[in-house]
């Protein structure tokens, strides 16, 4: 049980502690709260003082909360962040003020978003940078935690209670080759499918071949001539070789033409491609975060 004191806790006492439970570090909470390290430390000395327990011992390079530390968040962490969606509720957001968003995403989510952002001419004076998120889902999520992002756009995954996520667009794999290929005309059996080479593009965080990670079934070894970090250099190659690559439909259809590419069936079952926006739920009722999160919703047609 937390020791009682006599002495009223400061709330800002709290929310520094809320960040380095968060965070497991005192320089990354020192960094998103815009604090010294020693700030940092002196605050959590303050807070261990006023409740006669330790919050946190040395763990390897890092920091590990304490039983007490795991029960004050849990107590605390509710609280403090209806408060300050409360306060971020009241504020107003104004468009014409000049603002930048920053939203990490991947490339598919970027080849999606950024030219329907880019003609939107209802942004005012607001602006909206996307940015290749990391490779990690890990690093992603922090970049919004510390605030040096407002929003992911990304594949579904597993996230923690401090995050929310919205649908926002769903896509599904299909093959594509140059128009001239030799041995390809409009379908592909699972026999040619082995039999072609292929230019992959792995899924960064599954560290897997895009083809694999949409598939129900495990696909087979295959021959692989190259492979790509872009989904934009993997159709500039597969237009001008007789290799074969997977991509969405949607960036399909719009860059076959330009490519000179058919846009084929997989012959194997498939899973939806399925994005999501990613958002820190301490942002959850700002008004500015919700006008972005509005705006991006209103570009998820294809």
């Amino acid at each position: 049980m937390i020791t009682k004191t006599d002495t009223p806790l400061d709330l800002n006492l709290l929310s520094v502690f809320l960040e380095v439970y968060r965070l497991r570090s005192i320089t990354l909470a020192a960094d998103a709260l815009e604090m010294t390290q020693p700030g940092v430390s002196g605050v959590l000395k303050r807070l261990q003082q006023q409740l006669g327990a330790e919050l946190f011992v040395r763990e390897g390079r890092g920091i590990s909360p304490t039983h007490i530390a795991v029960q004050l968040a849990s107590e605390i962490s509710p609280a403090l962040n209806d408060v300050s969606n409360a306060i971020s509720n009241i504020k107003q957001f104004d468009p014409q003020q000049p603002r930048v968003f920053r939203v990490l995403c991947n490339e598919m989510a970027l080849l999606h978003f950024h030219p329907r952002i880019e003609h939107d001419k209802t942004l005012g004076n607001v602006s909206i940078e996307f940015v290749i998120a990391p490779s990690n889902e890990d690093d992603m999520l922090q970049e919004l935690s510390l605030q040096k992002a407002d929003l992911a756009l990304d594949i579904t995954g597993q996230l923690s209670p401090s995050y929310k996520s919205h649908p926002v667009i769903q896509d599904e794999i299909v093959i594509v080759a140059r128009k001239d290929h030799p041995r390809i005309h409009q379908t592909l059996t699972e026999q040619q499918y082995y039999q072609e080479k292929h230019v992959t593009m792995r899924i960064r965080r599954a560290n897997i071949y895009a083809a694999d990670y949409f598939t129900k079934t495990p696909l087979k070894p295959r021959k692989i001539s190259a492979e790509c970090d872009s989904l934009m250099s993997m159709l500039a190659l597969v237009s001008s070789s007789d290799s074969i690559g997977s991509t969405s439909r949607s960036l399909a259809s719009r860059y076959a033409p330009l490519f000179n590419l058919q846009v084929i069936e997989q012959p194997f079952e498939t899973l939806p491609i399925e994005h999501v926006m990613i958002w820190h739920s301490r942002t959850d009722y700002s008004p500015a975060h919700q006008w972005l999160r509005e705006k991006i919703q209103n570009h998820t047609g294809q």
